[in-house]
């Protein structure tokens, strides 16, 4: 048998050893409806083709990017208008994909490729390479919200803890404040710039440091136009994919407080100790004395046509009367 060269066997070896390293294997998690980004990072910037696919589609593409554009003919039609680079200059090798408005149905291995445009051969040669990058994504309903009550008056607490602290911005929000929010936080940072006139000087974390994770909002003094669905948005920096968390806030006035406050602070319809009672019982004097008065007047009534007929002509005299 002859010896195989040694140049031959520095390349088998090296490329061995690039399909062992290459690809980059993560598991991640997300939400329907959310928008998630999966990773790539290629060696170099030399690539300027880039497929990412699902093996158990078909067509089995997700993307595909050749000659600055998105080729759409490959592609499996329930990812069209979906997706995209998450850079589109391919900058440092980053050939990240962003898949919006998930649904059960993207659960699933991708895949992602990069190649070079040249010669057949070449191409060829680079389409045998394994995966760069290969993501588990497995895609769920979201949690039933969370339902608080308070009363107005009170302070709460909106519960909500991202996964780990390696996050970008945090979104506390509201719905009906339109592109305001209930507070925003960027790198540490607050951006008051962003935050709803209703609720400056009112709401803060209950950890500042948000240790854990925990982003918890603390709103105080709360009104009745503070009832509503919030939003816990939280941009995690590892994998670029909002993790979400829904709370329904319900405030309510205190307790016996049925018909509002009045001018002088007393309360309508009964809101003062026993004023229930007090007023049924004028509720029951009032009709009494409406039928006493009516029983009144019908009795006179009566009683006023019965002498008009006896001082008519048309009297008669009983009959022993007019015997006599």
């Amino acid at each position: 048998m002859s010896a195989v060269p040694a140049s031959l066997c520095s390349t088998l070896l090296f490329v061995g050893l690039f399909v062992f390293v290459s690809a980059d294997k993560k598991n991640i998690t997300a939400e329907s409806g959310q928008s998630v980004t999966l990773t790539c990072r290629a060696p170099n910037n030399n690539n300027d083709i880039v497929e990412w696919s699902r093996p158990d589609l078909e067509p089995k593409h997700v993307l595909v990017y050749r000659g600055g554009n998105l080729v759409s003919d490959d592609q499996h039609p329930s990812f069209k208008n979906r997706v995209d680079l998450q850079d589109r200059q391919m900058k440092d090798g980053d050939m990240s994909l962003i898949v919006m408005n998930l649904t059960i149905n993207d659960t699933g291995t991708y895949e992602c490729r990069a190649f070079t445009s040249g010669t057949n051969c070449r191409k060829k040669a680079n389409r045998s390479v394994e995966p760069i990058s290969i993501i588990n994504l497995s895609v769920v309903d979201p949690p039933d919200p969370k339902i608080i009550t308070a009363e107005s008056g009170q302070s709460v607490t909106l519960p909500c803890r991202a996964s780990n602290n390696n996050f970008i911005i945090l979104e506390w929000s509201r719905a009906g404040l339109g592109t305001q929010h209930v507070v925003v936080c960027r790198d540490g940072q607050f951006t008051p710039d962003d935050q709803h006139p209703s609720f400056k000087d009112r709401v803060d974390l209950q950890d500042r440091q948000m240790k854990d994770g925990d982003v918890s909002l603390i709103l105080n003094n709360v009104t009745t136009a503070d009832s509503g669905t919030y939003e816990c948005r939280v941009l995690m920096g590892e994998i670029h994919s909002w993790e979400l968390n829904i709370i329904y806030l319900s405030v309510v006035g205190p307790p016996g407080q049925t018909g509002g406050d009045t001018e002088d602070g007393g309360k309508k319809d009964g809101g003062k100790k026993d004023g229930g009672k007090k007023d049924g019982s004028v509720g029951l004097i009032s009709g009494l004395s409406v039928c006493a008065v009516l029983l009144v007047v019908v009795g006179g009534f009566l009683i006023y046509r019965k002498c008009k007929q006896q001082n008519d002509g048309s009297y008669q005299l009983p009959v022993e009367l007019q015997k006599v």
